[in-house]
């Protein structure tokens, strides 16, 4: 079933128009290019992510391969895929997503370099994740690759949150030499200026605090959570050594 919003929009479609598609037109290939439409909607605009969206706009492309060519469904998946990766460590999205994009796309520049990105979060390999990640800030020559740039470009701060947060549910206490690198700081005058940025999210997680630079041997606390601190052991003296030895007895009868 077709509808005339689906044909050619003019412009983004909102959330609502996406969840009302999704319910009655999920496989008709007429909805092809709003799902491409909201893609971008997400990335430019800061529409609601939307994982189902996104996740039948890769099915599409497997269904309906006459509708795309190479260059466009790399650069629509890449932009699929960098959406996801923007949702770790919180959902297990770029995952699922991984399974319905052909290898033959993920190998290719810049799903490749999402996929090795997430793979690196992943292993909380943070400081190699950064390196990796500064692939992404080159512009390329399609538009999705510019646009792709953009976005990695102001995404960075919340990607500085997701990797704290994980850092904050393994640590009650960390190194400003361990913490940094981490964050692609190479100070901690970078960590107070994105605390400034980021007061709320950042107070969630971490205790006030003011470092110098010169202070190597100076640590970041993260506030007190049943992840991050120790928890005393609570024995509990249930078994008797007379109660073992008759069930032992009965077992040799």
């Amino acid at each position: 079933m077709t509808t005339a919003a689906a044909d050619s929009p003019s412009t983004s479609p909102s959330y609502e128009t996406i969840c009302a598609l999704l319910e009655t037109s999920t496989y008709d290939s007429a909805i092809f290019p709003v799902l491409e439409a909201y893609v971008r909607a997400q990335v430019v605009e800061g529409a609601p992510y939307s994982f189902d969206a996104n996740r039948t706009l890769a099915k599409l492309h497997n269904f309906f391969p006459q509708l795309v060519n190479d260059s466009s469904e790399g650069g629509s998946m890449a932009l699929v895929l960098f959406l996801a990766l923007l949702q770790v460590p919180y959902s297990t999205d770029f995952f699922a997503l991984c399974c319905l994009i052909p290898e033959r796309v993920q190998s290719k520049e810049p799903c490749a370099t999402l996929v090795r990105c997430s793979e690196l979060l992943e292993n909380c390999q943070f400081a190699e994740f950064w390196s990796t990640y500064s692939q992404l800030l080159t512009t390329g020559s399609s538009p999705s690759s510019a646009l792709l740039h953009d976005v990695a470009k102001v995404s960075q701060d919340k990607i500085r949150l997701a990797i704290l947060s994980v850092l904050a549910l393994s640590y009650r206490e960390i190194p400003v030499a361990v913490a940094l690198p981490s964050l692609n700081f190479t100070s901690y005058k970078d960590m107070e200026a994105f605390r400034k940025r980021n007061p709320a999210e950042v107070a969630m997680l971490v205790e006030e605090a003011s470092i110098s630079d010169s202070d190597r041997s100076a640590s970041i606390r993260f506030l007190p959570t049943l992840d991050n601190t120790k928890r005393s052991r609570v024995y509990k003296e249930g078994i008797h050594l007379e109660s073992v030895a008759t069930l032992i007895a009965a077992a040799r009868e």
